[in-house]
C-alpha cells in the first residue's frame, strides 16, 4: 500500500466540489499527484520524509508504511496472551506536562517512554520503546509548545472509536502492530452535515451516511506509521482529519479474529483522563 498524504479543505458546506484536473509536481524528488478526489499519493519512505510532508499547512494526515516488523510474530504472542479473550485492556499509560520540564525535556520523554514499556517483555521492550522515542520527538519537534504528552500502549479487542469522527488534541501519531490500522478519509469525501446529524446512531448506520463512497477510504498499513493533525493542530484550517477505528471482525463465537496492539502518542492543551 503506497503512503498517504491528504490534503484538506474547510467543511463550510457539504461535499464541496474540488475540480476534475491533474496536477503534477517534483518535491524532493519525488512525483506527487493530486487527483480530482483530493488525494495525494506519495511514497513517504522515511521519517524526515513524514517531517516535511507534515510541514505543508494542507496536509491533515500522513502514512508512512514501513513494511512488516521483524518481531511480528513476538508481537502476535505477546497480543494473544495479552489479550486472551479478546476483550479490550490498557496495558501501559504515562503522561508528563512538558511546561514543567523545559530544561531536561530529552531526559524527561526518555524516562517517559522507558516506563510506559517496562512491562513488555524482551526484545520487544526496546523496539517499542525505539519507536516511542520517534513519535514522540516528531510530534514535539512538529509543536513544540504544546504543552501535554501522553503515550499509551493499548492491546485492543473492541470497536473503539468506531464512528468517523475528529479529535480536538492538537496532534496523534500512532502504530498498529497487530491486526487493521486507522482508516482516514479525505475531507472532499466528507458529509460534515451527516457527520453532525447521525449523533447517536450506530456506527453501522452512520459511517455509511457519512463517507458514502468505502472506496475514498484509506487504511494505515500494519506497523504503519501514522500521524493525525487534530483540530487544535496549530495551522489546522477547519477541522482535524476524519478518521476511525477499523472495524473489529468476529468469529461466530464471539470472538476477535485480529486483535491490535497500537502505540499511540497524543498532544493535547489541556491535560486528558485516562
Amino acid at each position: 500500500m503506497a503512503a498517504l498524504v491528504m490534503p484538506h479543505s474547510r467543511p463550510a458546506t457539504t461535499n464541496v466540489p474540488i475540480g476534475t484536473s491533474l496536477w503534477h509536481a517534483r518535491a524532493a524528488g519525488i512525483c506527487v499527484e493530486i487527483s480530482e478526489n483530493g488525494i495525494v499519493a506519495n511514497p513517504i519512505n522515511s521519517l524526515n520524509r513524514l517531517i516535511s510532508c507534515s510541514l505543508n499547512p494542507t496536509v491533515k494526515g500522513l502514512v508512512w508504511n514501513r513494511g512488516q516488523n521483524p518481531l511480528k510474530e513476538e508481537i502476535k504472542a505477546f497480543t494473544d496472551q495479552c489479550l486472551p479473550d479478546g476483550n479490550g485492556m490498557p496495558f501501559a499509560y504515562e503522561q508528563i506536562d512538558l511546561r514543567n520540564s523545559l530544561s531536561n525535556r530529552v531526559d524527561s520523554v526518555n524516562t517517559l517512554c522507558s516506563k510506559l514499556v517496562s512491562k513488555l517483555p524482551s526484545p520487544l521492550r526496546s523496539a517499542l520503546e525505539a519507536d516511542a522515542l520517534m513519535l514522540c520527538s516528531t510530534l514535539t519537534s512538529l509543536c513544540p509548545s504544546s504543552p501535554w504528552l501522553t503515550v499509551q500502549l493499548e492491546c485492543v479487542g473492541h470497536n473503539n472509536c468506531s464512528r468517523w469522527h475528529q479529535d480536538m488534541y492538537i496532534g496523534r501519531a500512532l502504530i498498529s502492530y497487530t491486526g487493521p490500522g486507522t482508516w482516514l478519509v479525505d475531507d472532499r469525501n466528507v458529509d460534515f452535515e451527516m457527520l453532525e446529524k447521525t449523533l447517536g446512531m450506530t456506527s453501522e448506520v452512520s459511517d455509511r451516511l457519512i463517507v458514502p463512497d468505502r472506496s475514498k477510504v484509506h487504511e494505515a498499513g500494519t506497523n504503519s506509521v501514522c500521524l493525525l493533525k487534530g483540530n487544535s493542530w496549530m495551522d489546522i484550517q477547519g477541522l482535524g482529519v476524519t478518521h476511525k477505528s477499523p472495524v473489529v471482525e468476529r468469529d461466530g463465537e464471539g470472538r476477535v479474529r485480529e486483535k491490535r496492539l497500537v502505540l499511540k502518542v497524543d498532544l493535547s492543551n489541556t491535560q486528558p483522563g485516562i
